[in-house]
């Protein structure tokens, strides 16, 4: 279900099994399918997705108010796909909290 829903983003490219990043020409995105362990604690492997997803790593431009602004939109749609919570791992601060229902 993730694969699919990040597979049809227009403007976003799989650059490897579970990393993808912004095509040509666009913001800096780069986007990570992550298993974290109980500390928090993870690898990104190439040529392997794990076996249990728990985060959604998204990385972008900071210097373009834009960028965030479509980087946030995209992680609250898999947040929402996913019954999670967007938050950011500098500060802790929850940007977009579960959907409920």
């Amino acid at each position: 279900m993730l694969v699919e829903l990040l597979d049809s983003v227009p403007g976003l490219r799989r650059s490897d099994l579970g990393c993808y990043e912004a095509e040509d020409g666009l913001d800096r995105l780069d986007l990570s399918l992550i298993a974290c362990n109980e500390a928090g604690n993870y690898a990104v492997h190439k040529g392997k997705v794990p076996e249990r997803i728990n985060m959604v790593e998204l990385i972008c431009s900071s210097g373009s108010p834009q960028a965030y602004e479509s980087a946030l939109a995209l992680a609250v749609r898999i947040a929402d796909t996913l019954g999670w919570e967007v938050a950011d791992p500098d500060t802790d601060e929850v940007l977009h909290a579960r959907p409920t229902g």
